[in-house]
């Protein structure tokens, strides 16, 4: 009964990561909507209502674009098998899936970042290229904060030193989700709608709904990552207890990022850079300061 039980659940999982992303985005939505004092979308199902109108398009792709598709859908395809890795962590936790969920999501981001080079726009190019620095920045924050993490939690022992760590840890992994799920003050638009949307200005139809959907689907995968390693590491719980609790701890944060990008402003692309190196390199800092005292 209980490999019945574990085997439902990581289906649920599968099928959670996969549904929820534009439910959480529709929800979103309405409280941003709330707190702006607007009315906001008619219903939290706003996003999925327009992830399949846009599917049920007809499908044109510009000439430009025609790799742009094959990276796209290839993106697609590793991030769904990143999404099946993440449930499998909490199943059975091991540290080579973990480096492989890490070496999945870096390299559906590098398909987008191709991608998105091979624009014609010339105003696209320029949006590009500035979401692009911050990216880069950020994915750097990425591949050093799991490790970090995944240690501090590993080597909890409820000392100070401990707990510094893995705060720490676990604050650059929230801010490398955050930074990377583009919202304020890092989403780095411009009025200009070429700028503001970059390489998806020539995206319509089938091809943009699912550029929308993997970005709603990676927002969500990112912020589930640091919490399966903390649920599957540091609590011995049931496969399918540690499943549901993950979920319901993201979905809390994911809201709550949501939230708080209702506070912020939006940055300059140097500005946002710079702050981002310059707290990113204290908070690694003072990790390894602090482990080796």
């Amino acid at each position: 009964m209980a490999l019945i039980e574990t085997v439902a659940a990581v289906i649920i999982s599968l099928f959670l990561y996969i549904l929820l992303p534009p439910l959480l985005d529709g929800i979103e939505r309405k409280i941003r909507a709330k707190i702006q004092a607007r009315y906001g979308p008619p219903t939290v199902l706003q996003t999925w209502y327009d992830i399949l109108k846009l599917a049920s398009k007809e499908l044109k792709i510009p000439f430009t674009l025609k790799y742009g598709a094959f990276l796209l859908i290839l993106a697609f395809s590793l991030t769904i098998v990143t999404l099946y890795l993440l449930t499998y962590i909490l199943v059975s936790f091991d540290i080579y899936i973990l480096t492989l969920v890490i070496v999945l999501i870096i390299s559906a981001h590098s398909l987008l970042v191709f991608m998105s080079t091979l624009s014609s726009n010339p105003f696209s190019i320029i949006g590009i290229f500035r979401g692009l620095a911050i990216d880069v920045v950020n994915e750097m924050g990425f591949i050093v904060s799991i490790p970090l993490y995944y240690l501090s939690v590993k080597t909890f022992d409820s000392s100070i030193k401990s707990f510094l760590l893995l705060s720490l840890s676990l604050l650059l992994a929230l801010m490398v989700s955050y930074v990377g799920s583009k919202r304020l003050p890092y989403d780095l638009h411009e009025a200009e709608p070429e700028l503001a949307s970059g390489s998806i200005i020539e995206f319509s139809g089938p091809m943009l709904a699912l550029y929308i959907y993997l970005h709603l689907i990676d927002r969500y995968a990112m912020v589930a990552l640091p919490i399966a390693i903390g649920v599957s590491t540091g609590l011995s719980l049931l496969p399918y207890i540690s499943l549901i609790l993950t979920h319901i701890i993201a979905i809390f944060v994911y809201i709550l990022f949501g939230a708080i990008a209702v506070l912020l402003g939006r940055s300059r692309i140097d500005i946002a850079v710079k702050t981002l190196m310059l707290i990113y390199s204290i908070i690694i800092t003072v990790w390894i300061a602090v482990k080796l005292v």
